[in-house]
């Protein structure tokens, strides 16, 4: 089954960080060995530069990409304006950051579970993956 992924829960697998779950990163390695595929929102790439950018992450911007490039099974969902659209309905309220928004609209608008930590998003209806 494909998976659309948060920046955190890729940003973690990229880095080996314990804090992502094994449900998550058993998720990956089969992505990584061609048995799966995860649709990375366009919007992660941005999130990915202004985390880097601001020093928040200890790799630079173009080693992510590199990363990603050596695997077939990674598929950039570009934004387009159905998930903008589709990012309108998610409530505000609910769902105060603009790419958690995009993010979630891009899942939607895929119709795949999202993987994330984020309890949050669940309460839109999201298929959640942790």
């Amino acid at each position: 089954m494909p998976y659309v992924t948060d920046t955190h829960a890729l940003v973690w697998y990229m880095t080996d960080n314990p804090k992502l779950s094994k449900k998550a990163k058993t998720i990956f390695q089969k992505v990584d060995n061609a048995q799966d595929k995860i649709f990375i929102p366009c919007i992660v790439f941005f999130e990915l530069l202004y985390l880097t950018e601001k020093k928040k992450l200890d790799r630079d911007f173009d080693k992510f990409l590199e990363m990603i490039s050596y695997s077939n099974n990674y598929k950039i969902e570009p934004l387009c304006l159905p998930i903008i659209m589709k990012s309108s309905k998610i409530p505000r309220l609910i769902i105060k950051d603009p790419w958690d928004r995009l993010i979630a609209a891009t899942s939607i608008h895929l119709g795949l579970p999202l993987i994330t930590r984020d309890e949050s998003l669940s309460k839109i209806g999201l298929d959640i993956i942790w």
